[in-house]
């Protein structure tokens, strides 16, 4: 008797790899591709006639589409769940183009949305100078290295020229693929300091690593478009910005102006979430556009949910496990989830005990799709990663 397994296809790669297991001939894989790969989408707030428009042509293509029951009135706004194959959608999207009531617009949006969560992990980042960092191959690591005293984990200890560069290098030793310096303490409670000052105390280290490492990428944590100025000047490689380029209205043109890659972290101020996963990507995709205007390329862009910014211990686990969400912005995600108090919530250890947590942390999201964690355990990270690279790639 046949043997028979029930398998799981993620996306086009997953499904063209399986026909060709089989043998099936290149039309026959061409055809088969989009009809292999299933996606349930959520759409919020369609205004009951378009709903109606939507949910008759998702059900003509062979899809479903679930939609409040109030909508056979024709009045309100309602959430869709459409639920179908690549194949029903592109169908879907090609009826929809010609349609009213917004639909044109809609059908372009949910064409990039799948595109995207279903794009090429292999991303090439440009760098000053016509190098490049490449995404996609291994997860990358960001190694945190905080000149400031008051960090929520290592305040202090690096603020000595010498004993950041000690660091670094440990760090580039220990298997760092970007490390990532800041002079401004994003904890809660922190006391805030003049770009003059973050200024001063980023900028020596910088001169000093890009001449003492010069093949690993530095980027600066700061949300401060003056600062980012500065390191950009100062040979900076990237600018990490945890404010989502909104806490400084100069940033994004000043990023743009120098053409450097931007990490756009969540963050908004105050939380309350009805949705949360909806209203994170949501917001992110306002910061991508804003960048996009102010003239940074969106392949130049890498988001990050901003775990601990304005979320519930809960939310940020939620963050983690539905971390697959991000990917249909289309750009690499950066997580960084290190020793952050939502780990000790659920574990029970202080903050210089949270080593296990922040690797299974990290680990659940590189599976749900980060391409970058940002960590203060960079041998730990890296002895970890290994294996979960490995399985990802088997």
């Amino acid at each position: 008797m046949s043997g028979y397994r029930v398998i799981r296809i993620d996306d086009t790669r997953e499904a063209e790899r399986y026909l060709r297991e089989i043998g099936s001939e290149e039309l026959g894989i061409r055809l088969m591709v989009p009809k292999a790969v299933f996606r349930a989408v959520k759409i919020q707030k369609v205004p009951a006639p378009a709903a109606g428009i939507i949910k008759q042509e998702m059900l003509a293509k062979g899809g479903e589409a679930a939609v409040n029951r109030g909508t056979i009135t024709g009045e309100g706004d309602t959430d869709i769940l459409l639920l179908g194959t690549l194949r029903q959608y592109q169908l879907l999207i090609d009826k929809l183009r010609m349609q009213p009531f917004g639909l044109k617009k809609l059908a372009a949006e949910l064409e990039q949305v799948l595109k995207g969560v279903d794009s090429d992990r292999r991303v090439r980042l440009s760098l000053a100078g016509g190098r490049e960092l490449i995404l996609g191959d291994k997860t990358l690591i960001m190694g945190i290295l905080n000149v400031t005293p008051d960090s929520f984990y290592d305040g202090g200890r690096y603020c000595e020229l010498e004993a950041a560069l000690r660091r670094a290098r440990e760090m580039a030793e220990e298997g760092a693929d970007i490390i990532d310096l800041g002079g401004y303490s994003t904890r809660p409670g922190a006391k805030p300091v003049s770009p003059a000052e973050e200024i001063s105390r980023v900028v020596p280290v910088l001169k000093r690593l890009k001449q003492e490492l010069p093949h690993i990428p530095v980027s600066i944590d700061t949300f401060v478009a003056e600062t980012a100025r500065a390191v950009l000047d100062a040979g900076a490689d990237i600018i990490n910005d945890p404010g989502g380029l909104k806490a400084d209205p100069q940033m994004a043109g000043v990023v743009a102006e120098y053409g450097s890659p931007v990490v756009i972290m969540h963050n908004r101020l105050g939380g309350g979430y009805h949705d949360l996963m909806a209203e994170v990507i949501a917001d992110l995709e306002d910061a991508i556009t804003l960048a996009i205007e102010q003239g940074i390329p969106r392949e130049q862009i890498i988001v990050d949910p901003g775990i601990g910014f304005g979320k519930t211990g809960a939310e940020n686990l939620a963050l983690i496990k539905n971390l697959g969400e991000l990917k249909s912005l289309g750009r690499p995600i950066l997580l960084g989830v290190s020793n952050k108090s939502f780990i000790g919530r659920v574990s029970g250890n202080p903050v210089g005990e949270r080593l296990y947590g922040s690797l299974a942390a990290a680990m659940v999201g590189v599976m749900n799709g980060a391409g970058i964690v940002r960590v203060h355990q960079v041998r730990e990270t890296r002895q970890a990663l290994m294996l979960v690279d490995a399985i990802m790639g088997a």
